[in-house]
């Protein structure tokens, strides 16, 4: 494999976060003759919000897709609350990923169910033996979160850009999940709203502690949300460092990320 070179400026203040909730170690994958992840490593510990920035197509979706096991990486470790992604029985991975949050990037609402049905969705699955009170309350409880409580009636051809972004977000924090994975959850939104997803995914990390991995190229999203980030570039962690560390590396290759501030 061809060595490259990668910058790793480490945070001062990761230190006040826990112990590490997700671990990996020069992972790879392809397809075919698509060389994706080459050796891709980072740690995400508890509490923190790391941002992985990188071109479109460069493989940030596929790095979270393997975490939750969607997708099978061909080398490398991807240790999820200290378990082997890829050694695990598939009821454990269930359970393992009732654990996690994932707000798809089109938010991936069920047009044919009303929002309140979009978030019990989660609930029949893995939220079994609650009574109807209790899951009335939770549903309630995460559409105040995301100041939706009035839209719980409503069809998703109703909503707005920006509330199916928030709907796809409460429907991910309903089951309180330790781990969130946002894949370009600001994409398609105008500044203004953009603004409020990402003050959003700030007020939920801090309200839930959760660990967070947001993939984007929306540096103002980056700036907002971001405890550290990850520069992905041919496929592997070029840079890492908190935004204010990263802006000042001289690299060409990662100030260009910052060129549009």
């Amino acid at each position: 494999m061809k060595e490259d070179v990668a910058y790793h400026v480490m945070a001062p203040e990761q230190k006040k976060y826990g112990d590490p909730i997700i671990e990996i170690s020069h992972l790879v994958k392809s397809f075919g003759d698509n060389h994706v992840l080459r050796d891709y490593s980072l740690t995400i510990r508890k509490g923190e919000n790391v941002v992985v920035l990188g071109k479109s197509g460069c493989g940030k979706s596929v790095l979270i897709k393997c975490i939750v096991g969607l997708i099978p990486y061909d080398k490398g470790s991807l240790k999820v609350f200290g378990n082997e992604i890829s050694e695990i029985q598939q009821q454990e991975l269930d359970e393992l990923r009732a654990k996690i949050g994932f707000v798809f990037q089109s938010s991936a609402l069920y047009d044919s169910m009303t929002v309140r049905e979009n978030l019990e969705f989660a609930l029949r699955r893995h939220g079994k033996g609650k009574s109807r009170t209790e899951v009335n309350a939770l549903v309630e409880e995460t559409l105040d979160n995301v100041g939706l409580l009035h839209a719980v009636e409503v069809m998703p051809a109703e909503l707005s850009g920006g509330m199916r972004k928030r709907i796809g977000l409460a429907r991910s924090l309903i089951l309180k999940p330790e781990i969130m994975l946002y894949d370009e959850p600001t994409t398609g939104l105008d500044p203004i709203t953009a603004k409020e997803i990402s003050n959003l995914m700030l007020k939920m990390q801090l309200k839930y502690n959760t660990s967070s991995i947001i993939i984007s190229h929306d540096m103002h999203c980056a700036q907002l949300t971001a405890n550290r980030l990850s520069v992905m570039i041919d496929g592997i962690n070029y840079a890492e460092g908190t935004f204010d560390e990263l802006r000042k590396m001289n690299d060409p290759k990662v100030h260009a990320f910052f060129e549009i501030l």
